[in-house]
């Protein structure tokens, strides 16, 4: 059994940390040399990171995601909800003691990191920002991937971490659980130096975590004694907390007083369609690329703003002008009480009406880490042939998180699916997975093996 005869903060189990990350490269049995100096937990997290990281090549340092993705993913995380609480029970009295704070989602992707100027350069330099997976997989041994793969609290000292960029840092972190489902929603984790694995530390973690719950609880019951129904975070469908590469777990929202009237189908069809009252009606590709932008606005977008998305030039803004009275006009014609039917309005342009797509499906599929909706809803790459700037940067994202999505945490069989899609049709990597986990006798891995050695010999 393996033990730590000393604290791990004593130079001496440091140093004896260091040199049994020599012997781990060398051979993965605990009882050889240092090994067995190191703390347990420590060992199995290291045994779990040098095997998926040497498949990787390397610690994946760039963010998963950025930007309008990561703002998304922070606006729909219940750690939003309680952000007020945190600062005020944690997050200000650390960053004061010179400590850096991350709240992470269920996947380990980092969502708020804060802290004093000088301390987050230091972090930035190892890559512990916002939007970066820190999770084992990623990143290998540190507090919030071993609190996220082992569901309980979690201190990581110096050489302990896997990556040698972060020996120099300490960290501790706990599990947030979602108070209805009591699956796992995040982590928090505080960073530093020796001060971060203080004997406080964890209890005044663990003290915030339980206050977190208890507010989500609270936020939670009032929402349905108002009438709002569960949303995506407290379903039966949320990740479980046993992968510690499931994605976030969004906060409830209110459910609507009836189904919307319209939806937009606009994912892997070279013709789109905007369904309403059970009839299908035909979309020109620029109706089709204004209700998608619109309808991901929420709040509307100016004519200039539609130019630019449009044409890369705020100089089209009256081509849009004219475009937007012709979609006005089909939509105006559609069948339906015109109360109900979608509509546009102006000053910003705005849909108003009931609508949905299947777009806007997946995507939250994708944040909840629901692959098998992710599939029902994805048919392919948002609006194949066309060329508009910002449908063009849209449908490169959302291709990439599904991909992602289904490469971290597909199973063989969603996989396999997701292959057939034409945009996967010649991804090595997505079959190679089918092989690597599909049972012996499945009758995809015939096909899998064709398709692969037809890419390979395509290469030559």
């Amino acid at each position: 059994m393996t033990a730590s005869p000393v604290p791990p903060t004593e130079r001496a189990y440091q140093q004896q940390v260091l040199r049994a990350h020599e012997d781990l490269r060398s051979a993965l049995d605990p009882a050889r040399g240092t090994l067995g100096a190191v703390r347990a937990p420590v060992l199995e997290s290291w045994v779990r990171s040098i095997a998926s990281l040497s498949a990787r090549g390397a610690a994946a340092v760039d963010p998963a995601v950025v930007d309008d993705d990561l703002e998304e993913l922070r606006r729909e995380h219940l750690f939003a909800r309680v952000l007020p609480l945190l600062r005020d029970r944690l997050i200000d009295p650390a960053v004061s003691a010179g400590l850096v704070v991350a709240l992470g989602d269920a996947g380990g992707r980092l969502l708020w990191v804060e802290g004093q100027r000088p301390m987050l350069a230091r972090a930035e330099r190892m890559g512990f920002t916002p939007g970066v997976d820190w999770s084992e997989r990623a990143m290998g041994t540190s507090a919030p991937a071993l609190a996220l793969s082992t569901s309980a609290a979690a201190q990581v000292v110096g050489a302990e971490h896997f990556v040698e960029a972060v020996h120099p840092w300490s960290c501790s972190a706990v599990p947030v659980l979602h108070p209805l489902t009591r699956q796992t929603l995040g982590v928090i984790d505080v960073t530093g130096g020796e001060d971060a694995v203080a004997p406080l530390v964890l209890p005044l973690l663990a003290s915030a975590a339980r206050a977190a719950e208890e507010e989500l609880r609270s936020l939670l019951a009032e929402e349905s004694a108002g009438g709002g129904g569960p949303g995506p975070g407290s379903g039966s469908t949320a990740p479980t907390a046993a992968s510690p590469r499931s994605f976030p777990i969004l906060s409830p929202r209110p459910a609507a007083a009836a189904s919307p009237a319209a939806r937009l189908l606009v994912l892997g069809r070279r013709t789109p369609l905007l369904v309403v009252g059970g009839e299908q009606v035909e979309l020109s590709g620029r109706h089709a690329e204004l209700l998608t932008l619109l309808h991901r606005a929420g709040d509307g977008l100016s004519g200039g703003e539609i130019a630019q998305d449009l044409h890369d030039s705020g100089a089209a803004e009256g081509t849009v002008r004219a475009e937007l009275v012709r979609l006005r006009k089909v939509l105006a014609a559609l069948p339906g009480p015109e109360a109900t039917r979608p509509g546009l309005a102006s000053r910003p342009y705005r849909l108003t009406g009931g609508i949905t797509s299947d777009l806007h499906e997946a995507r939250e599929a994708i944040t909840r880490g629901d692959v098998d909706q992710v599939l029902a809803s994805y048919r392919g790459a948002l609006l194949p042939p066309s060329d508009a700037p910002a449908i063009r940067d849209l449908r490169e994202r959302t291709a990439a998180l599904v991909h992602q999505l289904l490469m971290d945490n597909g199973s063989w069989d969603q996989l396999w699916r997701y292959s057939r899609l034409p945009e996967a049709r010649e991804g090595e990597d997505v079959l190679m997975a089918v092989l690597s986990l599909a049972p012996p006798d499945a009758p995809e891995r015939a096909e899998a093996v064709v398709r692969l050695e037809e890419l390979r010999g395509a290469d030559l």
